[in-house]
């Protein structure tokens, strides 16, 4: 822009600043200064070993064109590089922080060591734990360009675990389970938080007497259900588990409670063991004792007794809704996470 000054004859200029730019290298195209960094793209993670010995996951990963010319520019103009920030996740327990590392531009394969401990003292079992692994970029701020943090790249996992969804407590005991032989067919890739059902405990009570005696159990004959033909509910009822909801039925699909799941449970354990002692002489009541049924009594109490099932954090055992509020929220009912717990506690303690 140009202007010219009233009586001095002479042409003023205006000019901005140059923009930002470089570029170097034969052919080399402009490189601008960056604001943002992309998201990386992880996969192909594999076990290895560090040069020690102890465990580490490497995996491969996709850098970004614009975080590859990011890097060229800070590194040109301040000497400096962008990091790569790591993180796992040892069985579903959170994410931890593993070691940052400057980004390098050839090589597209990282690792991240693998912690020995997780969750306050547990050993890490690199060949069955559910591992978790994601990254981004890092680029802290220098003098040329500011602080910038890519989003968390997808995350890729190692032995990942046969249900589809699962709360953080419940992980370990469900894998020990797997690892086991005690989860049935019918509980495979299902989403564990939901309740289980007449028909799927009654599969886990089977296959927990089946694996402890080391012998098949018989089907109850002539089937006197009308509504299932399932071998392992005919099982349970010729063992004495489980009853039908009538004389004639069974209601597979119908969720069970607290109580009934402790009730199952218990005579499971009777099955298996029949001359064992079933005593509960000195064990003290629940605060909600008053809601448990009569015929659940000895049952939630013997489960208490070897810890099988445990009570809330007020010791509550929470054996069934109450309340129209409670039958809504789903209060009292088994989960079918909590039901392989209880399922695997009980092996542990009778196998």
């Amino acid at each position: 822009m140009d202007y010219n000054v009233t009586g001095s004859g002479e042409d003023k200029y205006i000019l901005s600043p140059w923009s930002e730019t470089l570029a170097y290298g034969k052919n080399a195209t402009t490189l601008e200064k960056p604001t943002y960094l992309e998201t990386p793209t992880i996969s192909n993670p594999i076990v290895g070993k560090n040069n020690d010995g102890s465990p580490k996951i490497t995996f491969t990963v996709i850098t970004p064109k614009q975080v590859q010319d990011a890097n060229n520019y800070i590194q040109a103009k301040d000497a400096t590089s962008i990091e790569v920030q790591h993180q796992i996740n040892i069985n579903g327990t959170g994410w931890i922080e593993g070691e940052a590392g400057v980004w390098w531009l050839s090589g597209e394969t990282r690792s991240i060591s693998v912690p020995t401990t997780y969750d306050d003292g547990k050993v890490v079992e690199v060949d069955k734990a559910y591992i978790q692994v994601r990254m981004r970029y890092v680029h802290d701020g220098s003098d040329s360009v500011g602080a910038m943090t890519s989003e968390w790249s997808n995350v890729v996992s190692l032995n990942t675990p046969s249900w589809s969804k699962a709360s953080t407590w419940a992980t370990t005991e469900l894998q020990n389970a797997f690892d086991l032989g005690l989860v049935p067919d019918i509980l495979k890739g299902a989403d564990m938080t939901k309740p289980v059902t007449r028909e799927e405990f009654c599969e886990l009570a089977v296959l927990l007497y089946e694996k402890t005696k080391g012998e098949t159990a018989e089907a109850k004959s002539p089937n006197p259900f009308t509504d299932t033909k399932n071998v392992q509910i005919l099982k349970a009822a010729e063992l004495g588990i489980t009853t039908g909801t009538s004389t004639t039925t069974f209601s597979p699909k119908v969720l069970i409670t607290r109580e009934q799941c402790a009730a199952m449970l218990f005579r499971a354990i009777k099955a298996i063991a029949p001359d064992a002692d079933y005593s509960i002489a000195g064990i003290k009541d629940f605060p909600d004792q008053k809601y448990i049924s009569s015929w659940a009594v000895e049952a939630t109490k013997y489960m208490s007794k070897l810890g099988i099932i445990k009570g809330d954090a007020s010791g509550n055992f929470m054996p069934k809704a109450t309340t129209t509020a409670q039958t809504a929220a789903g209060y009292g009912m088994a989960t079918r996470e909590a039901a392989i717990a209880m399922t695997v506690r009980t092996y542990e303690k009778i196998k």
